[in-house]
């Protein structure tokens, strides 16, 4: 009986963490593009499960966890690939979302709001 509650909370507790990731990883490449005096970039790649990171010190790839996939992302898309940059000023290119799911379907959404460059994470799409 314990083992279907334990997979679920472990389910979650994976998939929260792949969104709190990629919060701490918008607000590095928020923070260098601000320090560093140039434009960083993230592009996520949904076939290859991951995102890059182009920061002017390093380039950086983030493999999705196991079990964890996109399920939804609002980034213009260029070459394939849904792209989000920041400027020197620390303003993302635009707002948006970006939502994983599990294998069961449960899901979390990272938002970006546009004038303010604030980043939150909800289980419900804004």
């Amino acid at each position: 009986m314990a083992i279907p509650a334990l997979g679920s909370v472990s389910e979650r507790w994976t998939l929260e963490t792949a969104a709190w990731r990629l919060v701490s990883d918008l607000r590095l490449a928020q923070q260098i593009a601000i320090t560093g005096g140039m434009d960083t970039r993230i592009d996520f790649r949904w076939a290859a499960n991951d995102y890059r990171m182009f920061l002017p010190v390093e380039q950086s790839k983030v493999k999705l966890p196991s079990g964890v996939s996109y399920a939804l992302n609002n980034f213009p898309v260029s070459g394939g690939v849904h792209k989000l940059s920041f400027t020197t000023l620390g303003a993302p290119s635009r707002g948006g979302t970006v939502g994983f799911k599990t294998k069961s379907g449960s899901r979390i959404y990272v938002i970006l709001t546009p004038a303010t460059a604030r980043i939150r994470v909800s289980a419900e799409p804004p």
